[in-house]
């Protein structure tokens, strides 16, 4: 909404989302768990330092662009909760389980990170 700004009592709280989700990034990229992308992001980064600093600074080449990677990871988790929440997916989705995991498996991929999908985990 143009002009809203959150109550700032309201921050915090809603930080701790995509302050996990940075520290698994990280953990994942720290572990050398991550595929690099195929094609990296255009020049300049468009985050703002904030980012930079939770996640704890800019990885280098080729994983210079994880963290917005990671926020677009981020935003397709909160999209994907909305659908399921509002049952959009109802009328052209017969699995609603598994249509979940395989989203989160695609949005995944975006970071270079690989869920397995109906395989054997053991």
């Amino acid at each position: 909404m143009p002009g809203y700004h959150a109550p700032p009592e309201t921050v915090p709280p809603a930080s701790r989302t995509p302050e996990v989700l940075g520290g698994i990034i990280r953990s994942a990229l720290e572990a050398g768990e991550l595929t690099p992308p195929r094609r990296p992001l255009p020049e300049p980064s468009v985050l703002l330092p904030t980012a930079v600093e939770v996640f704890g600074g800019t990885p280098g080449a080729p994983f210079s662009d994880i963290i917005e990677r990671g926020i677009v990871l981020w935003s397709n988790l909160i999209g994907l909760l909305v659908f399921q929440v509002f049952s959009r997916t109802h009328d052209s989705v017969r699995d609603q389980s598994a249509f979940f995991d395989r989203a989160i498996a695609v949005a995944a991929e975006g970071i270079g990170l690989v869920v397995p999908l109906g395989e054997n985990t053991d």
